[in-house]
């Protein structure tokens, strides 16, 4: 029998295909990023849960293992995340290249997927796109990362959680000022939100939010790259508020941030 990867829904129940119905029902072992979710599905499902075991993103390269050997003995064993499709932003990819490297064969039973679903209301170029899954919490790393992303030529898909989402939403304002945003929040779920705005006003719509609540993926429309700032940049008369002007475009921080660091070498 081959490893399943099997999409679960991401809000919606009615979601779930009639195959992946069936494959649930049929598992010998359901590898579940959390058994505890995976058994509320079944439960939802008006299902009888098989054999659950834990595959947890922190210990996949241990958990793979026994799973692995499973499907070598011929077991039907089905690899699930809490929502979504498993090896994208969730567990997942130990145990299928596992499975490659043994010669086993896997198959997939595809589902809802966030990003395919948000880049589909967005109203922005689809193609081509690019999947960057959660950005760094940090403020000078989210600066970066999102000037590095900048630079793709088509559009820019990545998750957030709700309580950074207006921050980010700001970051992507200030470093992308001339690309259109869309906000998809609680996809396929009663609340569901599908907002497009130049990234300017997404910034403030979010920021004059008492709360922003569910699960948040952007997607960021094509446009022009950010240029990084070159050591032509500035003049060797230049003050420190010039220099730290460039840098603060080169290592995708804050102005403030690169003065900081540049009063911090000069003492």
């Amino acid at each position: 029998m081959p490893l399943y990867v099997l999409a679960t829904p991401i809000g919606n129940l009615s979601d779930l295909s009639p195959r992946a119905r069936e494959a649930l029902t049929a598992a010998d072992v359901v590898a579940a990023e959390d058994t505890r979710v995976t058994r509320k599905l079944y439960t939802a499902l008006g299902l009888s849960s098989p054999t659950l075991m834990s595959y947890r993103g922190h210990d996949e390269a241990r958990r793979a293992v026994p799973l692995a050997d499973r499907v070598e003995a011929g077991e039907l064993v089905v690899l699930v995340s809490d929502a979504g499709t498993p090896a994208v932003s969730d567990p997942g990819l130990e145990l299928v290249r596992l499975c490659h490297d043994r010669g086993l064969p896997v198959r997939a039973i595809p589902g809802p997927s966030a990003a395919a679903a948000a880049v589909s209301v967005s109203g922005l170029s689809p193609v081509p796109f690019q999947f960057l899954a959660f950005g760094p919490r940090k403020p000078g790393q989210l600066r970066r990362w999102l000037t590095d992303a900048s630079r793709f030529v088509g559009s820019t898909v990545f998750f957030e959680a709700p309580g950074r989402a207006a921050a980010s939403a700001a970051a992507v304002a200030e470093i992308m000022p001339d690309r259109q945003v869309c906000l998809c929040r609680e996809i396929t779920k009663v609340y569901e939100e599908i907002l497009l705005l130049p990234a300017p006003e997404m910034a403030a719509e979010l920021a004059g939010r008492d709360r922003i609540r569910g699960e948040v993926t952007f997607v960021i429309g094509p446009g022009e790259p950010v240029e990084e700032a070159s050591a032509d940049a500035v003049g060797e008369d230049a003050g420190l508020k010039d220099i730290a002007a460039a840098l603060a475009k080169r290592w995708g921080v804050s102005k403030r941030e690169a003065y900081q660091e540049l009063l911090a070498l000069e003492r």
